[in-house]
């Protein structure tokens, strides 16, 4: 029985967190890229360079889809 083709761009979610002064004021992202580099490039980016950001996780595509992240999406979490 053969399967469906499987798009060759695959996009993950990781949650990139921008560290900075005080650890309990640091913000958390969502972003939907296909590699981590550019996670974090995208967080920089967007904070100005504010602090360093990590790589913290990654959600599963069923929270990916329930949140109704597209890719190249970021959402602070």
């Amino acid at each position: 029985m053969p399967t469906r083709p499987r798009p060759r761009d695959r996009y993950t979610t990781f949650l990139v967190a921008q560290f900075a002064d005080k650890p309990s004021e640091t913000p958390v992202y969502a972003v939907r890229v296909r590699a981590a580099a550019e996670a974090l490039a995208t967080v920089t980016a967007l904070t100005q360079g504010a602090g360093k950001p990590a790589i913290v996780g990654s959600l599963s595509t069923r929270t990916t889809k329930v949140m109704k992240l597209k890719p190249g999406d970021v959402r602070r979490v």
